[in-house]
């Protein structure tokens, strides 16, 4: 008779195997054997059966027998037939040994909320305690943050399904943890998708919700983010001399280029926030929150090139709701464009760029490129790393980190206010070298597109 079994999973491409326990005929959990071909999982089926089992997310192994005889006291206990105090007494013998928290919830408890119930409610914004407590103390939370994580307790109810709060352990924690990496998922994503729910466990416990937190100390994944890809000089240069269909994008890629500014940012300008030779990075707008403070609640001014001046001041003109409104203007009076017109109109414009004249209606021809632009790691948030790759062999890293505004709270109190001037004028000066064979025309004169 066979001692195991052997299958593969929807969406895996490794075989995974199930040890047999001969005293109940029932199979222990499935472990992955990492390998795509059947002879060498064969192999390490063997190998478990005679050096001992992997532990779930661990190097370590435990003997097969110690694992069969704890699937058979689980199968017996699921059979006999217990009292209350047979209950007791085996939870009772778990708690001395420090396995378990203690008793299992009634059902009336708040520890005996359905995990994703929980979750979800957790990340509401409008009616999440969470919120309430941070926005108390003073805490910045946005609801864009928030709308974000909501996204995330799908993948916790895939796992867990009908779960509650209480009957999460730290080893289906690492169970999760290891569904989320055969899901071919990057490091970080996992650990994003992880954070929506550790994060709520952590306030969960501290709320005297649950006795102990199952997330305490569970080991994060490692792994190096995808680089952001860097748009050349030469790029540049030609993407500027385009014509562009949008008007907005085209400007907003400018002072992306040239101040290192984000998206939020850029389309959250208004009139107002245009000075003489910089700009006044006062606001960001999110779909979520609104017109909010600037990442890190840093209000900052960045050196502005007089051409790139005078093309906001031109996209203000053309505002249909008035010049004092938002610069990158919205068919609604109180926002702005969406800052997908300035993601899609880049890549349409690079698309564009990148395509012989009689191809560039050839929408197969045009997809191609877009998917090349996309490996190379392009998008909007690019001219943020072209600006500061630009600026840095021309100023010091303070300088670059005082106008992109991308600093620690410690950097932030190291940095007097009489210093900004002179980190200003070196940045504006550097700005002025980096950027002049970009924007090719004098800076008396309007930019056309």
């Amino acid at each position: 008779m066979r001692r195991f079994s052997m299958f593969k999973r929807q969406n895996s491409p490794y075989f995974y195997a199930q040890i047999k326990n001969p005293e109940t005929g029932t199979f222990l959990p499935a472990r992955s054997t990492g390998k795509d071909e059947e002879s060498e999982a064969l192999l390490v089926v063997a190998d478990w059966i005679k050096n001992g089992i992997p532990e779930a997310y661990s190097e370590t192994r435990r003997d097969t027998r110690h694992a069969i005889a704890v699937d058979t006291i689980v199968h017996r206990i699921r059979e006999a037939e217990l009292t209350a105090g047979d209950a007791e007494r085996i939870v009772s013998v778990l708690t001395e040994r420090g396995l378990i928290g203690g008793v299992t919830p009634a059902a009336d408890t708040p520890e005996s909320e359905p995990l994703q119930q929980f979750l979800e409610r957790f990340w509401d914004y409008d009616c999440s305690p969470y919120v309430r407590e941070k926005l108390a103390y003073g805490h910045s939370i946005g609801r864009r943050h928030c709308y974000e994580q909501t996204k995330r307790p799908h993948h916790w109810k895939a796992f867990f399904g009908d779960a509650r709060l209480a009957d999460l352990t730290r080893e289906r924690l690492r169970e999760f943890q290891l569904y989320l990496k055969e899901k071919k998922l990057a490091a970080k994503t996992c650990n994003v998708i992880l954070s929506a729910g550790t994060v709520a466990l952590v306030w969960a416990t501290d709320n005297g919700i649950l006795k102990t937190n199952p997330a305490e100390n569970l080991r994060k994944f490692s792994g190096n983010a995808a680089e952001r890809g860097i748009i050349t000089i030469d790029e540049a240069q030609r993407l500027f001399a385009m014509h562009w269909a949008d008007e907005r994008a085209r400007v907003g890629s400018l002072v992306a280029m040239t101040c290192g500014l984000r998206s939020g940012e850029v389309v959250a300008l208004r009139r107002d926030d245009v000075g003489e030779d910089r700009l006044y990075v006062h606001h960001s707008w999110s779909f979520a929150d609104g017109l909010k403070s600037p990442k890190n609640g840093e209000t900052r001014e960045v050196p502005l090139l007089p051409a790139v001046r005078k093309a906001l001041l031109s996209l203000s003109d053309k505002n249909p709701h008035g010049s004092d409104g938002f610069i990158f203007y919205h068919n609604e009076t109180d926002r702005p464009c969406d800052r997908e017109i300035l993601r899609k109109g880049l890549m349409r414009a690079l698309v564009d760029m990148s395509l012989p004249a009689k191809d560039r209606k050839n929408k197969e021809k045009r997809e191609e490129s877009r998917k090349r632009w996309l490996e190379r790691g392009i998008s909007f948030h690019s001219w943020r790393h072209f600006y500061a790759t630009n600026m840095a062999d021309r100023v010091d890293i303070r300088s670059v980190q005082l106008a992109t505004g991308h600093r620690s709270a410690d950097m932030a109190n190291h940095y007097a206010k009489h210093a900004q001037e002179k980190h200003f004028e070196g940045v504006s000066s550097a700005m002025t070298e980096a950027f002049a064979t970009v924007i090719q025309f004098p800076t008396d004169q309007a930019f056309a597109g």
